[in-house]
């Protein structure tokens, strides 16, 4: 299931990806383009009416983006964040009871208010609460190649890397 709230998907990427097997593969693919990020609530609170025993894995993409975009207008950041922490909840939970994977991307923001403080994702406290592993993906020099940092495992703070290249086919480690 991939909830699409960036609206970046396209079937042009998944087919280079999927190679030979793309067509067979979207039969077992849902795809969900959320507006709002009141649609984007609803649906997150109503995965449980899509999960059976074959679903595999979630990904919310990304699920700060209507976060971000109702953050502009919204009379209630109270009200907003809570919204969030209640779909991590759900997300949590599904993991928990469903044994379904989820995999949640969320956008950055830049701290420039002390030298440390660098990249963090939107919505921070919330998005470091629930997750019980949590990836950080960085640039490198090369614009192909990323690096994945392992910053907590099962709920537990660690730290492990690999160099990532993204490649036609989709991402392929380059080292450990």
């Amino acid at each position: 299931m991939f909830i699409d709230c960036d609206n970046s998907f396209t079937p042009q990427r998944f087919y280079q990806i999927g190679g030979d097997d793309a067509k067979s593969i979207t039969e077992h693919v849902m795809l969900f383009f959320p507006n709002t990020f009141e649609e984007q609530r609803m649906l997150v609170e109503s995965l449980d009416n899509y999960v059976t025993p074959n679903l595999g894995l979630v990904i919310v993409d990304s699920i700060s983006t209507l976060y971000r975009v109702e953050f502009q207008r919204v009379g209630s950041i109270f009200d907003l964040n809570r919204d969030l922490t209640r779909q991590l909840a759900y997300l949590a939970n599904l993991t928990l009871t469903k044994k379904t994977a989820c995999l949640i991307t969320s956008q950055v923001r830049a701290r420039i208010k002390s030298p440390g403080d660098g990249i963090e994702p939107v919505a921070r406290r919330a998005l470091m609460h629930f997750p019980r592993t949590i990836i950080r993906i960085q640039n490198s020099p090369n614009p192909r190649v990323r690096e994945f940092i392992l910053e907590r495992l099962k709920g537990t703070h660690t730290e492990g890397r690999c160099l990532v290249e993204i490649t036609e086919r989709g991402l392929s480690n380059i080292s450990s």
